[in-house]
């Protein structure tokens, strides 16, 4: 029996030297960063962007800080090996990229999202499943990085879901509901089960850095934006357990058939999806029901 291997679909699975240099390549700081061509060693590509930004060597633009930001999400997730040994020292990098020159004004933060889309291709699965991880990633690293990656996960659900969001920018919570009136599962179950999966993860991602986070409130504090949009609703939150109910209630008879493995792999990993967000919601209104939800429930 053939085996399907679907995980380079389904699972993050990081960036090659490649795709960081063709990334830089297109970018504003293109000039600035020739060193990423003369080695592969992720320590000495480290050394060569933190002496880069030690001397301020990029100027404040919405372009080159993308391109910053859009370098130590791709470092971050880079190919390499004994990626353990590196683990401090990509996550001190990535938080120092979204801590240089940080400003979280509005305008500026849509722009930088702008252009942080225009260098990594969002119509590819591949690496929208790589800046999902990286996003988790930075938002605790420092306020900048929250408000950027938060802005990222809703651009790429708009993208997936068609939503008609405008601007890139902070927003309620209570906005997921969108998702659930135009997201039909028995029409994604069966037609559109990749976008469904990338749904599912980027809720997920939505709420961990968002509503669910302890730090949400800080956030809107930093930013200047209205508590509630970290403030998931004990309504809002049961209404998205019945949407991943039905998802699952699709999935079920499909998972006993045995003429379809071409699917069988996303569809594992769909409900494992679905579960780390059950596990999220059912957390969340087992502490609305408590009356111990604090300020992250209405």
């Amino acid at each position: 029996m053939a085996e399907y291997n679907m995980s380079h679909m389904v699972r993050p699975q990081g960036f090659s030297l490649e795709e960081l240099r063709q990334t830089m390549s297109r970018s504003a700081i293109r000039e600035q960063c020739y060193f990423i061509y003369a080695t592969g060693n992720i320590l000495e590509i480290i050394s060569g962007f933190d002496e880069l930004l030690n001397q301020e060597g990029i100027q404040f633009g919405a372009d080159k800080l993308a391109a910053v930001y859009v370098c130590g999400l791709m470092v971050y997730l880079l190919h390499h090996e004994d990626t353990s040994a590196t683990q401090v020292k990509r996550t001190l990098f990535l938080q120092k990229c979204f801590n240089y020159m940080a400003c979280s004004e509005e305008s500026h933060i849509h722009q930088v999202c702008v252009h942080v889309l225009g260098l990594l291709d969002i119509q590819s699965s591949s690496t929208m499943l790589n800046l999902i991880l990286g996003c988790r990633v930075a938002s605790p690293l420092c306020t900048m990085a929250s408000v950027v990656a938060n802005c990222l996960l809703w651009a790429m659900l708009d993208h997936m879901s068609d939503l008609g969001l405008d601007l890139h920018r902070l927003r309620p919570a209570n906005t997921l509901l969108l998702v659930v009136a135009v997201v039909k599962p028995h029409i994604y179950v069966i037609s559109y089960l990749h976008s469904l999966h990338l749904v599912v993860r980027l809720i997920s991602s939505i709420l961990l850095i968002g509503p669910f986070n302890a730090q949400g409130q800080q956030l809107c504090q930093e930013t200047d934006v209205p508590e509630d949009y970290m403030k998931l609703a004990r309504d809002d939150c049961s209404i998205l357990v019945r949407w991943l109910i039905a998802i699952v209630d699709e999935l079920r008879p499909l998972m006993v058939e045995n003429n379809d493995l071409g699917h069988l792999h996303e569809r594992l990993v769909l409900l494992e999806s679905i579960c780390e967000l059950m596990q999220l919601l059912h957390g969340h209104l087992v502490k609305c029901y408590q009356g111990k939800s604090g300020p992250q429930c209405k």
